[in-house]
């Protein structure tokens, strides 16, 4: 199975979720070759489109003031400021909250001349404040997929970066309470990967789920570095990961599909291993988030 990743310029919410998933066609090109939208796993994946922390106007056609996170204090949903880039095309894709007064918010946005660029935003109880975050050196595209903060000094934030010459590669960011700084990723040897979900159960436990040209792609950080985890291929083409949760460091559950729909895979803290789950009778189906209590 091969996929690839872009950011459209112009997008209704839906199609702006398909497009995070990297989603394009049954034909799945290969990472970084750039081509239109088309056949039935385009429709499919926007059809999944996942909730939006908030959708930072311009890409969606959205004012600028619209961006719409929940209060973490008020009864019910209400409309929260939040700051947005000079530029109109930027979005927040993934949110995590260590407490109802501390929240991180990640996304991406484009520059004036071009370069796509990653962006976090952080909710102290009161109001939402932008944070400078990192890009790899050289890169023209940049951004984060996803974000998990154990505490409100500890987040991980987890994405893909484009190369000069073309090739998309893993990105991972921490905040440590002050500053967002990149920590180094291993890339699969198959190619570029990408990287849609992050979970730690701990500081020093976190796992990132995602794809690469051979299929379904992991990598864990140990507190110390990153290493690949080989995870489990379904045949025929491998998968797709969007969604991990881990409840501890020896249990994790990650979510999103292959060529024959639903996909789910189980980490017993030594392999990762296929579980078998349903698909609706009329087939298309994926997943695309998860959430656990306990294993």
């Amino acid at each position: 199975m091969k996929f690839w990743t872009r950011r459209p310029a112009v997008a209704a919410p839906a199609a702006l979720a398909a497009g995070r998933a990297g989603i394009v066609s049954s034909a799945w090109p290969a990472l970084g070759r750039r081509r239109s939208r088309d056949g039935g796993i385009g429709g499919i994946a926007a059809k999944m489109s996942v909730l939006l922390a908030v959708v930072l106007a311009g890409a969606a056609g959205v004012p600028a003031s619209a961006s719409v996170p929940a209060s973490a204090s008020a009864r019910g949903w209400s409309i929260v400021p939040s700051p947005n880039p000079l530029a109109r095309t930027g979005q927040l894709a993934a949110v995590s909250c260590s407490s109802s007064s501390s929240c991180t918010a990640v996304g991406d946005y484009t520059q004036q001349l071009g370069t796509t660029v990653t962006l976090a935003e952080r909710w102290n109880g009161t109001s939402w404040s932008a944070k400078s975050t990192p890009n790899p050196e050289g890169a023209p595209s940049s951004w984060l997929n996803a974000v998990d903060c154990p505490s409100a000094s500890a987040c991980v934030a987890v994405g893909n970066a484009f190369t000069r010459s073309g090739t998309v590669i893993t990105l991972a960011e921490r905040w440590d309470g002050t500053k967002w700084s990149i920590q180094a990723t291993p890339n699969p040897s198959s190619g570029g990967g990408v990287l849609f979900g992050v979970s730690c159960s701990s500081a020093s436990a976190c796992t990132a789920v995602g794809a690469s040209n051979a299929g379904t792609f992991a990598e864990r950080w140990n507190g110390t570095k990153w290493l690949i985890q080989p995870a489990a291929n379904p045949p025929p083409g491998g998968g797709v990961l969007f969604g991990v949760a881990c409840t501890s460091a020896v249990s994790c559950t990650a979510v999103g599909f292959s060529n024959s729909g639903t996909l789910a895979e189980h980490w017993d803290g030594t392999a990762w291993a296929i579980q078998a789950t349903p698909n609706p009778p009329q087939g298309g189906a994926g997943l695309s988030g998860v959430s656990c209590t306990s294993a």
